[in-house]
């Protein structure tokens, strides 16, 4: 049943997705993680917005990073990120293997890839529509080499299965037509075992997704400015 809800949600084509995540980075050497300074600290982030996989998005999002907190849009098409606040609409540097962590059209697939044991738990309505409800513990192997981008390298599997320390995946399927409508995540790593700048990542992460197949526009910023990641923080008082 995932794999089918997997595949049909790359095949679906664009969508929208509504994001709730909470939880916190704590990084050990800030100058060892691109955006370290910005990054460390409690998450508390809201957003919604179009998706058109597999490569474009733009999401209008609250986050509050470190105690900072930002309205912002984030734009990325193709190989580019833009982030656009106060009236200003910055591309910002990254490199490519941070951009693909925003490729929001793979995140269902990816989350519900991470179940080790998936198990039935019954039958829920998810804003009108009649969904089956899986959940699963996380295989740390999978998970963690997902997020090396994030932690700076690739962990071993000896590794991946000492540092996490909880992980869990909930899934919501379309009965009539297997599409995804919410996928819950909580994850807890001792970072700390894998890579030396980050010491612990803790996410809770809710992805509601609707609108399948409905068309977006979606398009760059006209005459962006540069930032670097680093520059986040200063750029909105931080």
């Amino acid at each position: 049943l995932l794999d089918q809800s997997a595949a049909a949600s790359q095949e679906a084509g664009p969508f929208v997705i509504a994001l709730d995540v909470t939880g916190r980075i704590d990084v050990a050497d800030a100058s060892a993680v691109p955006g370290g300074n910005l990054l460390n600290g409690p998450l508390d982030i809201s957003g919604e917005g179009p998706v058109d996989p597999p490569d474009k998005a733009s999401i209008d999002a609250s986050i509050e990073l470190s105690g900072l907190p930002l309205q912002i849009n984030i734009t990325r098409v193709g190989d580019e990120v833009f982030v656009g606040a106060l009236g200003q609409d910055f591309r910002v540097d990254l490199p490519p293997e941070q951009v693909a962590l925003l490729d929001f059209g793979s995140l269902y697939p990816t989350l519900v890839d991470w179940i080790a044991t998936p198990t039935e738990e019954g039958r829920e309505e998810i804003d009108g529509t009649d969904t089956v409800k899986v959940t699963g513990e996380v295989d740390p192997v999978r998970a963690l080499a997902s997020l090396a981008p994030l932690l700076g390298e690739e962990p071993t599997a000896a590794q991946a299965r000492a540092a996490l320390r909880r992980g869990t995946v909930e899934a919501w399927i379309g009965t009539e037509d297997l599409l995804p409508r919410r996928v819950h995540l909580v994850l807890d790593a001792d970072a700390a075992r894998i890579a030396e700048g980050v010491r612990r990542v803790e996410i809770d992460l809710t992805a509601n997704m609707s609108a399948w197949g409905e068309p977006v526009d979606i398009a760059a910023p006209a005459n962006p400015r540069e930032l670097d990641l680093d520059q986040l923080g200063g750029l909105f008082g931080g």
